[in-house]
């Protein structure tokens, strides 16, 4: 075994052997209800499928802010399994001029997300708004306002994205994968569309 296969089967057996110690499991989404069950050993009658509650007086209020173009956005951190580099390329290949903005704290890994960006067309490339962070109490005002549509192009299986959950909260529409948690809870023409998990020529055309 290599090295990370080592780390991860070593993790396995620690997990496993927690579970023993553990009452009973929550998981806030079926696919991860299902991971816990197959994956961890943890016994059915141990754990139960329960979603996130929510506050919905929070978030409400929407009043989009009218622009000439179509605007995309990513929310979340800047980090690899998150596939904000498929993205990008997802939005390289439109064939029609669309925004794409995306929010999150800058790092290291916002960098060389950027060198893909540079990559592109100027024309592309300007469409592109990094708009960094932003405070979550104002996520409407600040985030929601400004976009016709979300995207959650995660390459990981993700469990119950807030995300998800927050734009469904003031109606508006996402595109995510067809993978994990994430395709629980977007009905695939109905509230959002849905592609195939990891292809950026599927993401384009969605």
């Amino acid at each position: 075994l290599s090295y990370w296969e080592s780390w991860i089967a070593s993790r396995m057996k620690y997990t496993r052997q927690i579970v023993n110690h553990i009452d009973h499991f929550l998981a806030p989404s079926k696919f991860l209800l299902k991971k816990f069950t197959q994956d961890f050993s943890v016994p059915k009658e141990k754990i139960s499928y329960l979603d996130y509650g929510f506050n919905l007086d929070r978030l409400k209020n929407r009043k989009r802010v009218v622009e000439p173009e179509f605007v995309f956005g990513y929310i979340g951190t800047h980090t690899p399994e998150k596939g904000i580099d498929l993205l990008l390329k997802a939005f390289s290949k439109l064939p029609i001029k669309t925004k794409l903005r995306i929010w999150g704290a800058q790092n290291q890994e916002t960098k060389a997300l950027k060198l893909i960006a540079d990559q592109f067309s100027p024309e592309i490339k300007n469409n592109i708004e990094w708009m960094g962070s932003y405070r979550n109490e104002n996520i409407v005002e600040d985030v929601f306002n400004k976009v016709d549509a979300i995207v959650v192009p995660s390459i990981w299986g993700e469990n119950s994205p807030l995300v998800i959950h927050e734009a469904q909260q003031v109606k508006v529409p996402i595109i995510t994968s067809n993978y994990g948690g994430m395709a629980e809870y977007v009905n695939d023409g109905v509230n959002g569309l849905l592609f195939e998990h990891r292809n950026f020529m599927s993401l384009s055309a969605k």
